[in-house]
């Protein structure tokens, strides 16, 4: 199910790791279970029927779409476990039969009961057969490259900067040379906002055996690792795969997992402010640089100014406007 809605996955990753402790990972014996699944199966697990595979299941958010895909299609997986993903954030029901098939779990930390109920990690983990192997994933949210983005509301994707101008009550050419220009992004307030981000997503990675955090300090300068705040980009994603494979002690394929890991919603690549681009040393962003938004290739600046035209319009959905643009704007 498309996570399509940036304010729903900054909901679970505000809330996720607030109450009570949740183990982030569970394994009998070297995953004996797989072992034994693969002996009592064999070569004719193929000749299965669906509804007598154990179950693979996934509790997390859009994030967890592509994982799912990869773990269908590695042999050695997928030929011997039906993998079922149910979405945190929209709190979908995970069903008691599923549960008592589920041989692997994989779940995004969500410790709140008071806010998740029964779809508590805790709760869902009590509820696996004796046996079951367990791990916690990542639920990855950075603001590295948009540290003045700002979710909820029904805008989705709002901007504090343009926003402050707008109520100052510029006029839109003078309101966009002055934000262009940088001076309103100064970079003691970037370092601050991306080292709260950061502070963030380290204590979020405690709750998982899958690092990342450092993986992605280490290469976020080289090529845009994020199609969004909470989309990874394809490197990221098989970063987490490998991680996942390994440690569910399944061999990662020959041809590595690239080709089985699809991209996680690439028609939308968030621009980057190129003062940002320029605090940050970003070898691949620059003013002249286009992104991919809804089937239009977009500069910063170009992003912009549509996000003022929707402002000053009154849209209260600034991901429906830009989708409408795509079909109208070279028309």
């Amino acid at each position: 199910m498309s996570c399509r809605r940036v304010r729903a996955c900054q909901t679970v990753e505000n809330m996720q790791f607030a109450g009570v402790a949740c183990p982030g990972w569970r394994k009998p014996g070297r995953w004996y279970w797989i072992r034994r699944i693969q002996s009592r199966i064999g070569k004719n697990v193929m000749q299965q029927p669906m509804t007598d595979k154990p179950l693979c299941l996934i509790h997390a958010n859009c994030q967890g779409e592509p994982l799912a895909e990869c773990l269908r299609r590695v042999p050695g997986f997928g030929d011997l476990f039906e993998v079922r993903l149910y979405t945190n954030y929209i709190r979908e029901p995970v069903p008691e039969a599923d549960l008592s098939r589920c041989a692997v779990f994989l779940y995004q930390p969500l410790r709140d009961e008071a806010i998740w109920g029964e779809l508590t990690s805790a709760r869902l983990l009590e509820r696996l057969p004796a046996g079951a192997g367990s791990v916690a994933i990542p639920s990855m949210f950075f603001r590295l490259y948009w540290p003045f983005w700002r979710g909820g509301g029904a805008f989705e994707s709002s901007h504090v900067v343009l926003d402050r101008l707008l109520r100052e009550g510029l006029p839109k050419t003078d309101l966009l040379r002055v934000f262009l220009r940088g001076r309103v992004l100064p970079g003691a307030e970037i370092e601050r906002v991306t080292n709260q981000s950061l502070a963030r997503e380290r204590a979020k990675e405690q709750l998982t055996p899958i690092k990342y955090v450092d993986w992605v300090c280490d290469h976020f300068r080289e090529r845009l690792l994020l199609n969004q705040v909470n989309h990874p980009g394809h490197e990221l994603l098989c970063h987490v795969a490998r991680e996942v494979l390994r440690l569910l002690d399944v061999a990662e394929p020959d041809g590595g997992v690239e080709p089985l890991v699809p991209e996680l919603h690439p028609e939308f690549r968030m621009p980057v402010h190129p003062v940002v681009a320029a605090h940050w040393g970003l070898a691949f962003a620059d003013e002249s640089t286009r992104y991919p938004v809804y089937g239009r290739k977009l500069t910063f600046a170009e992003y912009a100014e549509e996000y003022v035209n929707a402002r000053l319009l009154g849209i209260d959905d600034f991901i429906t406007y830009l989708r409408a643009r795509a079909t109208t704007a070279d028309h």
